[in-house]
C-alpha cells in the first residue's frame, strides 16, 4: 500500500528555503532522501552513542598514546619507620 503526502515550502522562511535548497541538490530520489531524514530525526536518540564514539575515535586517531609509568615504591627499614613514628609525636 502506498500513502501520499504533499509538502510545501515557504521560500521567505529561512529554514524552509534551506530545506528546499538541500532537496534541489539531491541527485538520488528526493522521496528516499525525505524518508531517510524523517527516520533519522525521530530515531536520533538511538544513534547518539554511536555518533559520539565515532566522533571521538576520529578526533583521536592521529594522537600518540603515552602509557603512564608507575614508579616503584621504595621500602623503608624498621629503624626509619620507627623514626617516622616518633616524628609524628611532634606534629
Amino acid at each position: 500500500m502506498t500513502k501520499r503526502f504533499s509538502l510545501r515550502f515557504n521560500l521567505d522562511n529561512e529554514a524552509e528555503r534551506k530545506a528546499w535548497e538541500h532537496l534541489q541538490s539531491v541527485l538520488d530520489s528526493k522521496n528516499k532522501t525525505i524518508i531517510s531524514a524523517i527516520n533519522a530525526y525521530f530515531e536520533a536518540d538511538g544513534n547518539i552513542e554511536k555518533v559520539i564514539r565515532e566522533t571521538i575515535r576520529e578526533c583521536l586517531k592521529d594522537m600518540p598514546i603515552v602509557k603512564a609509568v608507575e614508579e616503584p615504591i621504595e621500602e623503608i627499614s624498621e629503624d626509619e619507620n620507627t623514626l617516622m613514628d616518633s616524628l609524628d609525636l611532634f606534629m
